[in-house]
């Protein structure tokens, strides 16, 4: 009796052994994560990175008009924190497994699909939620395949996947000002949605709306010399020199120190108009 659980034991702990060296061994096709900030959202994505080897890749290693993982082991997964548009079509916030069918002589297929449990291999299509085609691009030699982000601004950015001598590409927006509108509810960050519409040069008269909302929770000089490059921009001259004044007097009323030069150059520039 003894000697029956000894051995147990014992196998128990060869076992224990076992696994933990195999959950210690690097893996040929290595895991990896890449996010971006687009505006106010996120899109995240984890997938394992292949290496061609000196193999053939595509039509071999992966072939034509099948899907393909998009990647190694595990599913290759995104994340969007907010709804998304990607190449003009509507993707709900979530995670989607991302799967590719190659072809050899035309667009690819690249699908979202919510089904992100099973192994890798393991694709039902009626799980699909969003079916875009991309044309593939030729690049330099790619060892690794990895996602990375391209061409970025407030509102979209490229998502890469390249390996091999493939690059393929496609654009994910966001309503980012939507979001901005969303979130605004005091001065500070009134003033902050305005200074988004003013630099990006997108919704200027909402961005006048906000300046005017931040200035009535607290006027101070900042807001009111948004709301003059705001009135500049939108072609109000009059009202743009009106408010920059106002501005560097609100400033020196506080400190008589205080640096107002580009207030007063745009003062000048107005001017000169």
């Amino acid at each position: 009796m003894c000697k029956s659980i000894s051995f147990l034991l014992i196998a128990v702990f060869l076992l224990s052994i076992s696994a933990s060296a195999q959950q210690r061994m690097p893996q040929a096709s290595q895991a990896a994560k890449v996010s971006q900030t687009i505006g106010l959202s996120e899109v995240d994505i984890s997938y394992h990175r292949p290496g061609v080897r000196g193999r053939e890749i595509w039509g071999n290693v992966v072939k034509y008009d099948e899907v393909w993982r998009a990647g190694a082991n595990e599913p290759t997964i995104f994340t969007f924190s907010d709804e998304a548009t990607i190449e003009g079509k509507k993707i709900g916030a979530g995670t989607y497994r991302f799967v590719v069918v190659p072809s050899k002589t035309g667009d690819w297929t690249l699908i979202f699909n919510t089904e992100t449990k099973n192994w890798g291999t393991v694709y039902n299509e009626k799980y699909d939620t969003l079916k875009i085609t991309v044309k593939p691009e030729s690049i330099p030699n790619e060892e690794w395949m990895s996602f990375s982000f391209t061409d970025l601004t407030p509102f979209s950015g490229r998502v890469v996947l390249a390996w091999e001598k493939v690059r393929l590409s496609f654009k994910v927006e966001f309503n980012t000002i939507g979001k901005v509108r969303s979130s605004v509810d005091s001065w500070q960050l009134l003033y902050g949605a305005a200074r988004f519409a003013l630099d990006n040069k997108t919704s200027m008269d909402e961005g006048l709306v906000w300046i005017e909302r931040s200035i009535a929770l607290d006027k101070n000089q900042w807001n009111v010399g948004t709301k003059a490059e705001l009135l500049a921009q939108t072609g109000k001259p009059k009202e743009a020199i009106a408010s920059a004044e106002e501005a560097v007097k609100i400033a020196k009323a506080k400190n008589s120190k205080a640096d107002t030069s580009y207030l007063e150059k745009m003062i000048d520039d107005l001017k000169k108009k």
